[in-house]
């Protein structure tokens, strides 16, 4: 008797179906999101002097690259 009552309700219900239709499941019908995590950057950035240029960056290196981008370098 419960059987039949879910099988009824799968047919007017979308809640109780056993597989939803593709159009109303918006990641795939799997439970996992297609989007890729948001990086978090823990590291702060530290002001750098090289050659007289002040910039803003995580490392030595990084500034370098940034400094040379701007064409200050």
């Amino acid at each position: 008797m419960l059987a039949a009552h879910a099988m009824i309700a799968s047919q007017y219900d979308e809640r109780f179906r056993h597989c939803p239709d593709p159009i109303y499941v918006s990641n795939g019908g799997n439970g996992f999101s297609d989007k890729a995590p948001k990086a978090v950057d823990s590291r702060q950035l530290r002001e750098f002097s090289i050659k007289g240029n002040k910039i803003m960056a995580y490392s030595k290196k990084d500034a370098i690259t940034r400094l040379k981008h701007l064409k200050k370098l």
